[in-house]
C-alpha cells in the first residue's frame, strides 16, 4: 500500500493500477496503462494450433449455421 500522502499527490483512487520501478535506492510510481498492448507471445500462444493440417476448403466456420 502507498502512503495517504503520496495517492493523493498522484490523484490515486481505490482500484487504480500503478507500475513500480525500483532503481537502487530510488522508485518511480507511474500509472499503469488502462489497456496493456498484448506482446508477440500473447497473441502467438492465442493463435498456436498443433492439429493436423486443414485445406481452407475443408474449413467451417462455427456461429454461422443457417
Amino acid at each position: 500500500m502507498l502512503p495517504v500522502a503520496v495517492r493523493k499527490v498522484l490523484g490515486l483512487k481505490p482500484g487504480m493500477r500503478v507500475n513500480i520501478e525500483v532503481d537502487r535506492k530510488a522508485a518511480r510510481i507511474t500509472l499503469a496503462s488502462t489497456t496493456a498492448a498484448a506482446t508477440l507471445e500473447d497473441v502467438q500462444s492465442i493463435l498456436r494450433y498443433d492439429g493436423p493440417r486443414v485445406a481452407i476448403d475443408k474449413m467451417r466456420v462455427t456461429g454461422d449455421e443457417k
